[in-house]
């Protein structure tokens, strides 16, 4: 087959233009159409990687095919730990890196993309308390305080609302986090005083278990991720004695030793009926319960 190096330049020509229009690697797919039709006639577009076509029209495609792929705009997927600070590393890269399609989620939520491109987001204590601080001064203290909350509620595509709502706060020219007439701003609003009422049931309803050793224990299953927002709460309460509450949906507790709060893991507990002793780590002694703990169901957002 003579190969017309005319008809190339201006078929070349014709598919730069119409590949603007299409979209990332759809332009193999054009490409394909366009070589068959006026160049190879009968010949496949797999030739192109065998060999088949002269090394001068090769060269072209292949850096055709490079320029191209540089200038679509691929949609970045940032992974996280699934911790809050990962989650502001990752807030951290999305303005560091002046990322545009950008969404971040968990390594559970994850789901390969051929038109994404999916980044491992390394979790930095520093960068998460440039940008927690940064954000205390940009949308203020109470303001910030709600973000964690929404953060906590786990709901699926939280990450993205909670971007969306940081970009948003600094890309205007003046932000108010009451100003509900952002969709992400209000969405942000919303779940916020969902946990918010959350948090005030498990308060008038929760009460803690007197154990073997004196030590009060109690459980807690909910839709949110509470026990962080707990801590203090039961601290002030039954700050003259020690205490164990513990997540049974997501399998870890916060201890308090009259000084201090620590997060204990239970993965050996499965039920709270096989619960006969809890290791505090640094305790010598197990906990043994006497009773079962009160437990705390929430429907709240089930449907989320």
């Amino acid at each position: 087959m003579l190969f017309n190096y005319s008809e190339f330049k201006v078929n070349i020509k014709i598919f730069w233009k119409l590949s603007f229009l299409l979209e990332n690697f759809h332009i193999f797919e054009s490409l394909s159409t366009l070589v068959n039709a006026k160049l190879c006639k009968d010949m496949k577009f797999g030739g192109l990687k065998v060999g088949n076509f002269p090394k001068t029209v090769k060269r072209t495609f292949l850096a055709c095919f490079t320029k191209l792929n540089k200038k679509a705009d691929m949609k970045t997927i940032l992974i996280y730990d699934g911790s809050f600070a990962g989650f502001l590393t990752a807030v951290y890269q999305v303005f560091d890196q002046n990322l545009k399609d950008v969404c971040v989620v968990k390594p559970r939520h994850y789901t390969p993309d051929m038109f994404a491109e999916g980044k491992i987001v390394q979790t930095s204590n520093l960068k998460a308390k440039k940008v927690w601080h940064s954000l205390q001064l940009k949308i203020s203290k109470t303001a910030a305080n709600e973000l964690y909350k929404v953060f906590l509620s786990e709901i699926k595509g939280t990450e993205d609302a909670l971007l969306r709502y940081i970009v948003h706060a600094y890309s205007a020219e003046t932000f108010s986090h009451t100003d509900h007439s952002n969709i992400y701003v209000l969405r942000v609003h919303q779940v916020s005083k969902m946990v918010d009422r959350e948090l005030q049931r498990i308060k008038d309803t929760m009460v803690l278990d007197e154990s073997k050793h004196d030590i009060g224990v109690g459980v807690v299953h909910s839709n949110f991720d509470v026990l962080p927002l707990l801590g203090k709460y039961f601290s002030r309460v039954y700050k003259d004695k020690k205490w164990v509450v513990y997540d049974k949906k997501r399998n870890y507790g916060l201890y308090y030793n009259l000084t201090k709060i620590t997060q204990i893991e239970l993965d050996q507990l499965q039920h709270v009926q096989e619960l006969n002793s809890l290791d505090l780590g640094n305790s010598d002694t197990p906990i043994h319960m006497k009773s079962q703990s009160v437990l705390y169901n929430n429907r709240i957002g089930a449907n989320c």
